[in-house]
């Protein structure tokens, strides 16, 4: 009986229609034919107005990509806006006549931006060279990280520019050159053990800074004289700092120029491609022999000595010899302190043995030199 229900039920809807023989009805697959017809066009419909949408709004699109990637982002407020055309512009084009400086990292241009008010700012531009740093996203995250540090004796991070076709910093400018510059001059010009040591004393402040009070702290990694600017007090700023790390991982630090520079850069650095504060040690120890003397890292007049010898070898030889007073630049030893410079000497040679645990910490070489703090008063002896 059962089945005969079923029966009747599954069949009666069928024989209704089929007897029924009216024309003005649907039955149930003419309309779920008519449903889907409905849903397919109405689907095509919604894919055409979504693309002609879509190609409508495309060449806004563009330009806000292209305003964004134009974008300066600023870490200060100096008073002018810096914008990626003014910074072109005050460059003229990133134009030789504007260059100041050129290193490992890009070449350096002062640039003069004009405010509404018409008032100039002079900052200076150092522009990255592509390709040889990591992806765009990554960069914007590092240099934040940068932007945040402050020192006195740190060159001022003002903003920076980064997309896929050009990368630049914007920095305070320092109208007293570098300190490759100052060195390369300073025969032209009374000798100071004053200013000598307070240049010393500066760049031990920046690097102890970076070392120990930045987390996670920075490691330079290209401490030399071209990357040490002054103001016109010879108050001295390091420049540079933490960009190694953002160089490319494909990049091998162990090659010059990219993130370290030969002659300055620690044996041990230079073997294993391991780096450590110490490294930035051993550059800062060859620095200050350059800063004392009248030699080059790799000065000509060591050739007599035999291949390879180089400033740090010279001044460990004079040293042991007790013969430290032909280290000094030409008039220093005659106005300078003699136990003085001896124990700075003693110092740089300190910072540049092979022994890593030997050398000292930049916080234990700017107590040595701030107990060795001149007189104002130089006395000549």
């Amino acid at each position: 009986m059962g089945d005969s229900i079923t029966q009747d039920y599954a069949s009666s809807p069928l024989d209704n229609d089929a007897s029924s023989g009216k024309g003005n009805g649907y039955n149930s697959l003419e309309i779920a034919s008519i449903a889907s017809a409905s849903a397919i066009v109405s689907v095509l419909i919604a894919l055409v107005i979504l693309f002609l949408y879509t190609r409508k709004l495309h060449p806004r699109s563009k330009i806000m990509s292209t305003t964004t990637k134009r974008e300066v982002t600023m870490f200060i407020d100096i008073g002018v806006s810096i914008t990626f055309d003014n910074v072109v512009t005050a460059t003229r084009n990133f134009n030789a006549s504007n260059l100041i400086g050129n290193g490992g990292f890009g070449a350096t241009y002062k640039a003069v931006i004009i405010s509404q008010e018409d008032q100039n700012v002079v900052v200076a531009i150092k522009r990255l060279s592509i390709g040889r740093f990591q992806g765009v996203q990554q960069f914007h995250a590092e240099i934040k990280t940068l932007g945040r540090l402050k020192h006195q004796n740190l060159v001022t991070l003002i903003g920076y520019h980064a997309s896929e076709t050009e990368m630049f910093l914007v920095y305070n400018y320092l109208p007293g050159g570098n300190l490759e510059r100052f060195i390369r001059e300073r025969s032209t010009r009374a000798v100071e053990w004053r200013v000598l040591h307070k240049i010393a004393l500066d760049v031990a402040r920046a690097l102890a800074y970076l070392h120990d009070q930045c987390v996670p702290r920075v490691l330079h990694r290209d401490v030399k004289p071209s990357n040490i600017l002054l103001d016109d007090d010879h108050n001295a700023y390091l420049s540079d700092f933490g960009l190694a790390r953002l160089l490319g991982a494909s990049e091998t630090h162990a090659t010059t120029g990219v993130a370290g520079t030969f002659g300055y850069v620690a044996p041990e650095y230079a073997m294993t491609c391991r780096v450590s504060d110490k490294a930035d040690v051993y550059s800062y120890g060859v620095v200050l022999l350059e800063l004392l003397s009248d030699k080059k890292v790799l000065d000509p007049s060591f050739v007599r000595y035999g291949n390879g010898f180089n400033i740090v070898q010279w001044g460990d030889m004079l040293l042991r010899q007790g013969r430290a007073k032909e280290f000094f630049t030409a008039g220093l030893w005659d106005v300078g302190p003699h136990d003085d410079l001896v124990e700075v000497l003693h110092l740089a040679v300190i910072c540049t043995l092979d022994s890593l645990s030997t050398r000292p910490t930049m916080k234990q070489v700017v107590q040595r030199l701030k107990q060795l703090q001149p007189q104002l008063q130089t006395r000549v002896v």
